[in-house]
């Protein structure tokens, strides 16, 4: 690469794999940002809806109780398998978390050892145990160090290569900084502590360090080729911190989905049944069909709920998994150009 070639603007600009940060704000908190409890309400919201509109438009005859007792009886059937997938999720869950001593302390050993080696990098006697601020502290170290290059950039000779450093520098400070601020209060087990560094230090910048390194490196002071060596390195820890934190994510994220299946699928089975056995006698009871209709449509969206869930919790965990993809120094479907 020589000296008036740039890196593609691509690479210096967050992404997220497939899709950018500037995607709409609104798809990107339906799929990731968004509060599970708050998009389930939703969801369930537009079920109530839906089913009452279709029933105050007269297609559902709700004053006979087959009608209404045989929608809400295939949902309750329907719902019963979520046993089985449970049990799939706790499987998958525990595979992960068991293991002989042999294995345990090989696991143990290797963490062990990741945390010394980013330690000898950062300087730190004993790096911080919480992930957050473990992974806060890597950015900033990567952030300071690549500070140290845009004087550099002030002293070279070359502009083009002067912008290329200042375009470095800018792309790998500004996400250590937006990184940074949202590690400050992130509490592992929430979203926000992965959602902090989804789309930020992928493999685009090291790729972009090790270019400049290795082509400009005779144009270079030794100690900006040292300090690009340095990030060569720091950004990798970086890319196997996240993915750590984002295999610990998810198992927490499917453990509480399991259970939450069960808290909610529990209910909607016992409320389906009793429905179904009753629904006779609430006819019989109200007697006034617009009052039906908002009771079958709060009955079937009641038991609807373990699939809306299911839904926005899977929604959740494939885009991360579709999303963080570009695990080391490569960077699926970002195209490099001159």
């Amino acid at each position: 690469m020589s000296a008036d070639r740039t890196i593609d603007e691509e690479v210096s600009r967050s992404d997220l794999v497939h899709e950018r940060l500037r995607e709409s704000p609104l798809k990107r908190w339906v799929l990731l940002d968004g509060n599970r409890y708050v998009l389930s309400a939703l969801f369930a919201g537009i079920v109530f809806l839906t089913c009452a509109g279709i029933g105050f438009a007269g297609y559902v005859p709700v004053t006979d109780p087959a009608t209404a007792t045989t929608l809400v009886s295939s949902i309750v059937g329907g719902t019963l398998p979520f046993i089985t997938i449970v049990l799939a999720i706790n499987q998958l869950v525990l595979a992960q978390e068991l293991g002989w001593p042999g294995d345990l302390e090989e696991r143990f050993e290797s963490m062990a050892s990741f945390r010394r080696e980013v330690e000898t990098l950062t300087g730190e006697s004993v790096s911080p145990a919480a992930p957050a601020d473990f992974l806060q502290l890597i950015v900033e170290t990567t952030a300071e160090h690549a500070e140290t290059l845009r004087p550099v950039a002030d002293r070279v000779d070359d502009p083009a290569l002067a912008a290329l450093l200042e375009d470095f520098v800018d792309a790998v400070t500004q996400e250590g900084a937006v990184v940074s601020d949202s590690l400050a209060d992130a509490d592992f087990g929430t979203f926000e502590t992965l959602s902090a560094v989804l789309g930020h230090f992928n493999g685009a910048h090291l790729y972009a360090a090790r270019t400049i390194r290795t082509d400009h490196a005779d144009e270079l002071p030794a100690e900006a080729v040292e300090t690009l060596e340095f990030l060569v390195e720091v950004l990798g820890y970086v890319a196997i911190a996240r993915q750590t934190f984002k295999t610990l994510y998810m198992q927490y994220e499917l453990a509480f989905l399991s259970q939450l299946l069960l808290v909610v699928g529990f209910p909607t089975l016992l409320g389906g049944g009793i429905f179904l056995m009753t629904y006779g006698s609430i006819i019989e009871a109200v007697g006034d069909p617009t009052v039906l209709v908002l009771v079958v449509s709060a009955v079937v969206t009641f038991v609807f709920l373990p699939f809306i869930v299911l839904l926005v919790y899977t929604f959740r965990i494939a885009s991360i998994a579709s999303r963080t993809a570009d695990f080391g120094p490569f960077v699926p479907r970002v195209e490099f150009e001159d």
